[in-house]
């Protein structure tokens, strides 16, 4: 009985760590496109000639995306080089 759960114990581990790695790979193309967005975001506010809120606040918005994925990302310590 213990050798079954031990073996069970390994691959429900190996099913762990695959489901982390893709998750992994998953927030890393979050990021990228959310920085793509953000950056979007930015050009779109500094090339508008009026003042708009709304422009303001979505960028703002995209920003704090994009570092709160940022900061997901250094906590579980994953690198964006490949």
């Amino acid at each position: 009985m213990d050798s079954r759960s031990i073996q069970h114990g390994r691959k429900k581990r190996k099913k762990i760590g695959k489901m982390h790695k893709e998750y992994n790979a998953y927030l890393m193309d979050l990021i990228e496109k959310t920085q793509e967005e953000w950056h979007k975001q930015k050009v779109i506010l500094h090339k508008s000639f009026n003042y708009n809120e709304r422009l303001e606040y979505e960028e703002k918005k995209a920003g704090a995306k994009y570092f709160y994925l940022f900061k997901e990302a250094r906590h579980r310590g994953v690198s964006g080089k490949k």
